[in-house]
């Protein structure tokens, strides 16, 4: 893999979203990061300058990630309750592993029906036909009978009550797909272009849309504990096979000295706060904006040779996103 094409996109997110220190980019709102590392020049170059972080009260939001010993607590204990939904603490844990905890906003009951969301992760939008025959099968027999697609190329169940979300997340992970990252605050669903087509660039998008998904996925333990006892799944993420040849958790862990890789025994990336705000990558080919690149957090645009087909790089346009909370600007992408 050329580290300068993806460890770039790590540097642009750290720049966003940093849990150890404060970056700012000098760049201009759209830039070409090349796929050489030894490739420089003034309309592609990326520099990074440290500044200390400001000093200010941790929120209880924070501290609860802090706690929660990387995703785990208190939603471990919750689980094993006969209550039928979980404390606001274990529900702001369980939107990492995917889900939400909902309930009938026209039932006039002081009794709530707690049942649960669950969303998949699908880089590139795809859904192999083994697993959409899976999800038709437990959304009947687990949830209300439908599957809802979202603005972000995936999967929804509703209608999950809480004994059986350890069945479906556990037969979702062990046919080779995940939850992981479909909520919470982390690198969400990366998206691509839908248009099937197999020109080289279009090919690299959908390439690539994995890599950064696999780049960017939490490291914990939390969800093989929780859903599967600990054990192994029976096969691993099928986009993460696909792109294994890149070597990715190297690339993870390379450490370029600009204070994106943290020193954190579980998390290199996310550390023990993950992100203050959720995260949204997506990639497209030059002209085709069927995605609407411009609001993701960082649009990452697939640049090949002419000549070639080869890939050259990106064009990286930043400080997009839909997640910014109204009238606080410290949730704004920057």
């Amino acid at each position: 893999m050329k580290f300068a094409t993806v460890a770039a996109v790590a540097s642009l997110m750290a720049a966003a979203y940093s849990p150890a220190a404060a970056f700012i980019p000098a760049m201009p709102k759209s830039m070409v990061v090349t796929g050489s590392s030894s490739s420089s020049s003034s309309s592609s170059s990326l520099s990074m300058v440290l500044e200390k972080p400001a000093t200010k009260k941790i929120s209880k939001l924070e501290m609860l990630k802090v706690n929660s010993k990387n995703l785990v607590h208190p939603l471990k204990e919750e689980l094993q309750t006969e209550a039928i939904g979980i404390s606001k603490d274990a529900y702001q844990i369980m939107k990492y592993h995917g889900s939400y905890q909902q309930s009938n906003r026209e039932s006039k009951s002081k009794e709530k029906d707690y049942q649960f969301m669950l969303r998949l992760k699908q880089p590139a939008g795809e859904l192999p036909p083994d697993l959409y025959r899976l999800l038709d099968d437990l959304s009947i027999t687990h949830g209300q009978g439908d599957l809802r697609a979202t603005t972000r190329q995936c999967f929804q169940m509703h209608g999950i009550m809480k004994g059986s979300l350890k069945t479906v997340i556990s037969s979702i992970m062990n046919i080779g797909s995940s939850t992981v990252g479909a909520c919470g605050d982390v690198n969400r669903n990366v998206m691509m272009t839908p248009a099937p087509f197999t020109s080289p660039e279009y090919q690299y998008a959908r390439e690539y849309s994995k890599v950064f998904a696999h780049l960017f996925r939490p490291m914990t333990t939390a969800f093989t504990e929780l859903w599967l006892d600990g054990e192994k799944v029976a096969t691993a993420e099928l986009w993460g096979k696909e792109v294994e040849h890149h070597n990715i958790d190297a690339v993870m862990t390379y450490d370029s000295g600009r204070g994106i890789i943290l020193d954190h025994p579980v998390e290199p990336i996310y550390g023990d706060r993950y992100l203050p705000r959720k995260f949204k990558i997506g990639v497209t080919v030059p002209g085709d904006n069927s995605l609407d690149i411009y609001t993701n957090d960082i649009g990452c645009i697939v640049i090949t040779n002419e000549a070639t087909g080869e890939l050259e790089g990106f064009n990286v346009m930043v400080g997009g996103g839909m997640g910014r909370t109204h009238n606080k600007e410290n949730t704004f992408a920057r």
